[in-house]
């Protein structure tokens, strides 16, 4: 009988042991992510460039679906390409977040890029020609909407899919 007791509480110390190791792990690997620095901080772990740890990366704008968020990054500084990757989280509430997917944009050229993300476009433009974003929907007379560019980068999240979109200079 004390046999049975003792492998049962060799038992318990062995979960209490793997408690404490899986809820830092969980913490750490699949958990919260705070603030624009624990943001930048998991972008840099996401973006495809060499320099990842010590790039200029900053937050360029975001669009926002429900709790979805899409925050797009900009890398690079003036004196370098600039590369724009737009990574998804999930808000959860209180500046934290939790990590969903990365993304591929469609680059337009010129500091201006596109991605078809659930089921509609978020556009960066991150070009000071670049005057306005022309949406037009798909409707029986199509309806032509035109988004000022007031100033860059500049992101915009297009609620309804527009069947053709245009980049406009001044």
């Amino acid at each position: 009988h004390g046999l049975c007791i003792l492998i049962q509480l060799i038992g318990l110390v062995f979960c209490l042991l793997g408690l404490c190791i899986a809820i830092p792990a969980v913490t750490v690997f699949g958990g919260v992510i705070e603030g624009e620095e624990g943001l930048i901080e998991k972008a840099r772990e996401e973006i495809p460039v060499a320099d990842a740890e010590t790039i200029e990366l900053v937050i360029a704008g975001k669009s926002v679906d429900g709790d979805a968020e899409l925050y797009w990054f900009k890398s690079g500084n003036e004196y370098q390409y600039h590369r724009y990757t737009p990574i998804e989280f999930t808000a959860l509430g209180d500046d934290k977040y939790r990590f969903v997917k990365t993304y591929h944009p469609i680059n337009r050229g010129m500091q201006i890029c596109a991605l078809q993300w659930n089921g509609v476009y978020s556009f960066l433009i991150d070009n000071e020609k670049c005057a306005s974003l022309e949406l037009t929907y798909p409707e029986v007379n199509p309806v032509v909407e035109v988004i000022p560019v007031d100033s860059v980068p500049f992101v915009y999240y297009s609620a309804v899919m527009p069947a053709e979109y245009n980049f406009l200079d001044a």
